[in-house]
C-alpha cells in the first residue's frame, strides 16, 4: 500500500497542496494545506505543483499517486481539461503534464464533484445518502453524490448549472454562451458587472469603483443602487440555481461553498430563501441548505478520499470509483481557521443557512 498521496485543487486563482497517508479505516492530512496563485500556463502550474510536492514530502515520504480537483469539463478517462475557460486551457492534458513532472500515475476530477465527495465524507454531508454541493468562486460550479455515489453522469458533466441559461440576451459567459447562472452570480462576472456599471475609476465622490465581487456586496450594503441591482440579479439567478437542484435530484441538503459564497453568508441565507419560494412547496419545506463545513478546502477533501479510493482501496470498490457504503473516511478535519490538520472525531457544527 502507498503511504504518501498528494492532493490537489487547482482553481481559477489559486491551487492548494497536501499530502495525505494512510490510517485505520481511511486517511489523515500529512501536511497542512500549501497554496500558491495558479499560472495561467499549465506546463508552469503543472512544475509548481511538483515543487510544492517535493518540499511538503522532504526526504522523509516519497509520493506514490495523486489526484487532483480541476474547474470545468473534463476528459477523466484521459485526464484531458476539455475546457478552463477562465484560465484559457483548451484541451490541455493536465494529468499526463503533471505525472511527467511527478513520476507517478494521476487522476483529474471535477473540483465541485470533489467538493461533494470531500463534504459529504468528512464534512457537512456526513451521514446523509444524498447531497448536492455548489461551489460559487470565480465561477459556479456544482457536485452531486447520490445514494452515497458522486455522480458524473453519462459523459462526466453533471451537476454544471453554472451553466444553465437563464436568458439568451443575458450577459456573456466564459463558456461562450449567454445568461447564464455562472454570468450573474460568479466571482469574475460580478467584478465584470461593477465595470459595466462604472466604468470609471473612481465614484462620484471620490472613492474607488468596486471592481471584485466583495467590493460590489460591500457598495450593495451601502444602499447603492447600481450595487443593489447586481447583487439582486446575482441573488435571482442562483436561487433558480439551487432550485433546479432541489427539483430535479431532491438531495437531503445542499452545501454552499467557494469563497464568494463564504464571504457573504447573509447573501447566501438570502439566496437559500429566494430559491425555497422558486420550488414547488413540498421541496421548497424540506430543502435544507447548509454552508460548506470544510470551507475552501472542501474539494481538497474529495480530492484526497479520491486517491484513497483509487489506491488505499476498499471493500467492494469495484476499482475504487463506486460502491460500498461510505468509502474511505478521513475524520472531521477542520477547516483551516478551525485548525485544519488535527483529527476529530466529532461532525463539524454545521451553520443552517
Amino acid at each position: 500500500m502507498p503511504e504518501t498521496l498528494l492532493a490537489a485543487d487547482v482553481g481559477a486563482s489559486k491551487t492548494l497542496v497536501a499530502l495525505v497517508g494512510p490510517q485505520p479505516g481511511g486517511w489523515a492530512w500529512l501536511t497542512l494545506p500549501q497554496r500558491f496563485a495558479t499560472p495561467r500556463d499549465p506546463a508552469v502550474a503543472a512544475a509548481l505543483i511538483s515543487q510544492v510536492a517535493r518540499n511538503l514530502a522532504g526526504d522523509q515520504r516519497t509520493v506514490a499517486a495523486a489526484a487532483v480537483a480541476i474547474p470545468g469539463p473534463l476528459d477523466r478517462d484521459r485526464g484531458i481539461v476539455t475546457l478552463l475557460a477562465n484560465l484559457g486551457w483548451h484541451d490541455v492534458p493536465f494529468a499526463a503534464m503533471l505525472a511527467g513532472q511527478l513520476g507517478v500515475p494521476v487522476v483529474l476530477d471535477d473540483d465541485a464533484r470533489l467538493g461533494a465527495l470531500g463534504e459529504w465524507s468528512v464534512g457537512a454531508g456526513r451521514g446523509a445518502r444524498s447531497l448536492g454541493y455548489v461551489t460559487v468562486s470565480s465561477g459556479i460550479g456544482c457536485g452531486l453524490v447520490l445514494d452515497g455515489e458522486p455522480w458524473a453522469g453519462g459523459h462526466g458533466v453533471a451537476g454544471e448549472f453554472g451553466h444553465l441559461v437563464l436568458d439568451t440576451s443575458g450577459p456573456r459567459c466564459g463558456c461562450g454562451h449567454r445568461g447564464c447562472v455562472e454570468a450573474y452570480a460568479g466571482g469574475l462576472a460580478l467584478a465584470r458587472a461593477a465595470r459595466r456599471a462604472w466604468p470609471r475609476a473612481r465614484l462620484g465622490d471620490g472613492t474607488p469603483a468596486p471592481r471584485s465581487a466583495a467590493e460590489v456586496f460591500r457598495l450593495a450594503r451601502r444602499g447603492d443602487a447600481a450595487a443593489a441591482r447586481i447583487v439582486g440579479e446575482a441573488t435571482g439567478a442562483l436561487a433558480l440555481g439551487l432550485a433546479a437542484i432541489g427539483a430535479v435530484f431532491d438531495p437531503e441538503l445542499i452545501v454552499v461553498g467557494g469563497s464568494v459564497a463564504l464571504g457573504q453568508r447573509r447573501w447566501i441565507r438570502s439566496v437559500a430563501a429566494a430559491s425555497r419560494r422558486r420550488c414547488i412547496a413540498q421541496t421548497g419545506a424540506s430543502m435544507r441548505v447548509v454552508t460548506a463545513a470544510l470551507a475552501d478546502h472542501s474539494a481538497l477533501a474529495g480530492a484526497a478520499e479520491l486517491a484513497a479510493r483509487r489506491w488505499y482501496g476498499r471493500t467492494g470498490d469495484g476499482g475504487g470509483d463506486g460502491g460500498g457504503e461510505r468509502g474511505v473516511q478521513g475524520r472531521g478535519v477542520v477547516a483551516e481557521d478551525r485548525g485544519i490538520g488535527r483529527v476529530v472525531d466529532h461532525p463539524v457544527p454545521l451553520e443552517l443557512i
